[in-house]
């Protein structure tokens, strides 16, 4: 993840659950995790270890961009 970019996500939050976020912007990095904002402005820790998929989207329009 980079900080500023719009993703969808999908992560583990345990052993057998798995939450999924869509539209959340990177505001901060360290070195074992993300810190997320949601469109409703809250804001979400999200490990680097619990990541399973990661999609880039457009801010704007919503649609997926391709990771280079």
């Amino acid at each position: 993840m980079e900080i500023g970019k719009t993703y969808d996500i999908a992560f583990s939050t345990g052993r057998y659950e798995i939450e999924y976020e869509k539209y959340v912007t990177c505001i901060k990095k360290t070195p074992k995790s993300y810190r997320v904002k949601r469109v409703n402005g809250t804001t979400r820790l999200v490990g680097h270890d619990s990541i399973l998929e990661l999609k880039e989207v457009s801010p704007l329009t919503g649609m997926e961009t391709p990771l280079n």
